[in-house]
């Protein structure tokens, strides 16, 4: 089972981090506060935490993983290129709610992508999730730290209820302000479109733009797949025995 270690929000305790860092670096699970919902981060370039994660989510593999960065020189470890209009909402809304769906650079695990040809990625505007990004030195996962089609973690306690038994630590931060999540928009599509609905209005996202924002029908539910998760555990597993 999974510790739970209290940080302070807005100034989180660099031994905290550090101490959480470690267990990145081991390939481990770590359940922690954004400025949306609680997620789950694990190193976005080690394939075996990555399998890991979808493992202790329950989470289909067609179903992509989004990433966290700490800082904004981090983006380009995780993507290609920067398009125009992606420059134009990162500079009005990061760091923030909004995560943008841009090409993976080739370094980003194909796992970490499910089904999609492009990566969601944000800069979040809290100061544990910037701090655990930086000083791991790359990007981390955000996926929420949930069971799939469980609610949302608004708290450490709801982290503990669902995945106790199957994360390293629980960073506690308190509840959260607010219980939205992020926006998603596809910058790549032609014209840009919002895949969840989230923090970050459809308003807010054109008067930036200049230009029409398109709506994705609402999303189906993530489905448990038992023998893919059998599958992501035996991946976890034989990395560790090679390791």
């Amino acid at each position: 089972m999974g510790c739970c270690r209290v940080l302070d929000p807005t100034y989180p305790e660099p031994a905290i981090i550090h101490e959480a860092v470690r267990i990145l670096q081991r390939g481990g699970v770590i359940a922690y506060p954004t400025d949306t919902v609680y997620g789950l981060a694990v190193d976005a370039f080690n394939e075996a935490a990555v399998a890991r994660l979808y493992a202790v989510k329950q989470r289909s593999a067609d179903k992509a993983i989004p990433l966290i960065i700490g800082e904004l020189g981090q983006l380009a470890q995780v993507c290609v290129h920067v398009p125009r209009i992606a420059a134009r909402l990162i500079e009005a809304f990061w760091p923030g709610p909004l995560t943008l769906l841009l090409e993976p650079h080739a370094r980003v695990p194909v796992l970490i992508r499910g089904d999609s040809p492009h990566i969601g990625v944000r800069w979040p505007a809290s100061p544990i999730s910037q701090a655990l990004a930086v000083a791991t030195g790359r990007a981390i996962t955000a996926s929420s730290a949930n069971l799939s089609g469980m609610p949302a973690a608004l708290c450490a306690a709801d982290v503990v209820a669902q995945l106790a038994s199957v994360v390293d630590v629980v960073l506690d931060g308190g509840a959260v302000v607010s219980p939205e999540v992020s926006t998603i928009l596809d910058v790549l599509a032609e014209p840009p479109r919002i895949v969840r609905a989230g923090k970050v209005n459809q308003q807010a996202l054109e008067d930036v733009l200049g230009t029409r924002i398109v709506t994705s029908a609402p999303c189906r539910e993530n489905v448990v797949n038992p023998p893919l998760v059998e599958a992501l555990n035996a991946l976890t597993r034989g990395e560790t025995e090679r390791g």
